[in-house]
């Protein structure tokens, strides 16, 4: 059976790392067998170069590396695939097949309005989807389309899109904004996977809203949605069944402001311990 390595962002807040933990030993509650391990891209230890040596030395051969990334953003495009291409270079005996991240899918969907509902939000009031940010704008549209898929079916009048860094709008804009609709409640829906810096970062800024009660949801953390969602990914590259969406992408397409992306070489991230 193939080791399913999931590669996360990685955090200094130790709680991250103990979603991610978390996520993989789910993984293994529904397929008993799985060797499953973890590796990051910046900010905790082990990176995706340190874990493929270990499995080496370890003796293993077959490796799926599943993104634990909530959109199809640089890391996912650039640093993780890049550090999967590497790993092929440095141990050519070993099988290395790279899978999609997690999102958009409807486990995350379902997984962030339990969290809204577990904090209290109301159908009568407007919920803002927050996620990290990205230079890439099909990452940042992938967020507009979760926000939509949050929306269908449910009570709230509507499910505004916000960014904790990079690009816009804000979480103050967003805020405002509705404010000035004339809100006086809203729900913040953090969609991050675990704790960290910009998850506590959306807390800050809404907790700093003018004229605004603001109800505020927890990451996505552990969740049987997710862990089964991380098998459908790693079952897929078993199957050989990996529908990515390139129709957009940065990398491809000449988007106003990021033309130098086109065909630029993938190089991976610089983890700290590499």
């Amino acid at each position: 059976m193939s080791v399913l390595l999931g590669v996360a962002h990685g955090s200094r807040d130790e709680g991250s790392q103990e979603v991610v933990r978390g996520l993989l030993a789910g993984a293994r509650a529904l397929r008993p067998g799985l060797r499953t391990e973890a590796a990051y891209v910046d900010n905790a230890s082990p990176s995706v170069r340190s874990a493929l040596q270990a499995l080496a030395d370890d003796g293993v051969a077959d490796v799926v590396v599943v993104p634990l990334l909530l959109t199809p953003a640089s890391h996912s495009k650039t640093d993780v695939a890049a550090s999967v291409q590497a790993g092929r270079l440095d141990h050519p005996g070993m099988r290395l097949r790279y899978g999609r991240p997690l999102g958009p899918h409807p486990a995350l969907v379902e997984v962030v309005a339990r969290r809204l509902a577990e904090a209290g939000a109301r159908d009568a009031d407007p919920v803002v989807l927050v996620a990290g940010g990205s230079l890439d704008p099909d990452a940042n549209a992938q967020i507009a389309a979760t926000a939509r898929l949050l929306w269908e079916g449910r009570g709230w009048p509507s499910v505004d899109v916000a960014f904790a860094s990079t690009t816009r709008p804000t979480v103050p804009e967003a805020l405002d904004r509705l404010r000035r609709l004339g809100h006086t409640r809203v729900s913040v829906a953090r969609y991050f996977l675990g704790p960290g810096h910009l998850p506590r970062t959306v807390e800050r800024q809404a907790a700093a809203a003018d004229g605004l009660e603001v109800v505020m949801s927890a990451p996505l953390g552990v969740a049987d949605e997710l862990a089964a969602l991380l098998l459908e990914r790693y079952d897929e590259v078993l199957g050989s069944d990996i529908r990515m969406n390139c129709d957009a992408c940065l990398y491809r397409i000449a988007f106003p402001g990021r033309e130098a992306a086109v065909g630029a070489p993938q190089v991976p991230h610089s983890h700290p311990e590499d």
